[in-house]
């Protein structure tokens, strides 16, 4: 994490209300950050944020839309650190109209670079998806739109002012809206488990890994690149399979299968593309995509690790499976963090 004078972190959380923002809140709240700065456009879940925030003397929950350019200035002014996870997201709900999701996901995330440039910010981390690669919906089509906003702004700004990246990942466990959620709620009234297709596969992570993911790449950041963590994957029935063998439930549910649902959704996700794969390097946890740039304080960067050999395709389909108890254990732990 950046630190700005005196080794105080000052960072804003755009998208804070969601389940990522709540979650970096609290992390930091821990972490004895100095400033941590929220904001919402909806009057609710300000308040919402200020009753379980609010006691921190360093946290401001303020006002705020990521389509509104000039409001932005001021609530990132005094941060050395933007965190852009705001988003509409819902995949089916959008698909007659991309206007939304253009202004929220493309322009807004515009708009937040202008004005982390602007506050004299330090460093920007935009929290992207898997549904960019090879994407077939609006929501994946504006993230990866938001990319290149990000990666373009950084080489603009090179060699001096603000650094940017991006954190690109697979589905949070327990995260609202998420799959397990909606599947609980089901287990609950005794309504069978929709599932698009048996064969359906994504990659899981908990909030908390979210979270961690989140501080080591603002931590690794020098500018232009795209953090890909290594994850594991698992068909959406294992998920099912999981919860038919814990506690939680005793019998396992019936399944009902809907067919792909309108909008794009695949029945594999993809976190890597072919060309991003020639350049890509390994670092720990994580798979780098260096810019185009590569000359701008790429070159010769040892640090990175070995390339990654071209042939390599990092799809839901062929990644590392999670069995139905190492599923259980992801489920328990996300709950846990919860």
């Amino acid at each position: 994490m950046p630190t700005g004078e005196g080794g105080a972190v000052r960072v804003v959380i755009s998208g804070s209300s969601g389940s990522l923002g709540r979650a970096l809140l609290r992390r930091l709240t821990q972490s004895g950050a100095e400033r941590i700065v929220g904001f919402s456009r909806d009057e609710q879940r300000r308040a919402e944020l200020v009753r379980d925030f609010g006691w921190h003397p360093g946290v401001r929950i303020l006002a705020g839309d990521v389509r509104d350019p000039d409001r932005l200035v001021d609530i990132f002014r005094g941060c050395d650190t933007v965190i852009h996870a705001a988003a509409r997201k819902v995949v089916s709900a959008f698909p007659d109209e991309p206007r939304e999701m253009l202004l929220t996901n493309v322009l807004g995330t515009q708009h937040v670079i202008e004005a982390a440039k602007a506050a004299g910010v330090r460093k920007l981390l935009f929290i992207s998806s898997d549904k960019c690669c090879q994407a077939e919906n609006v929501y994946g089509v504006t993230k990866a739109l938001a990319e290149h906003l990000v990666i373009s702004g950084n080489a603009q700004s090179w060699p001096v002012g603000l650094r940017m990246g991006v954190l690109r990942y697979g589905n949070v466990l327990a995260s609202r809206g998420s799959v397990l959620s909606v599947w609980r709620g089901c287990i609950e009234r005794g309504e069978p488990l929709p599932v698009s297709d048996y064969r359906m596969t994504r990659f899981w992570l908990t909030l908390g890994q979210a979270v961690e993911l989140v501080l080591q790449a603002l931590s690794d950041l020098r500018g232009g690149e795209v953090f890909v963590p290594k994850l594991p994957a698992a068909p959406l029935v294992c998920i099912a399979e999981a919860l038919a063998g814990s506690d939680y439930v005793n019998v396992k549910p019936g399944l009902r299968v809907i067919g792909i649902r309108p909008g794009g959704e695949k029945l594999h996700e993809v976190l890597l593309s072919a060309a991003e794969t020639r350049r890509a390097r390994m670092r720990n946890s994580f798979i780098v995509v260096p810019p185009y740039q590569s000359d701008q304080m790429w070159d010769n960067a040892p640090w990175l690790g070995e390339p990654v050999p071209e042939t390599f395709v990092y799809s839901s389909e062929t990644a590392q499976r999670l069995d139905v108890d190492e599923m259980r254990a992801l489920i328990a732990r996300a709950d846990q963090e919860g």
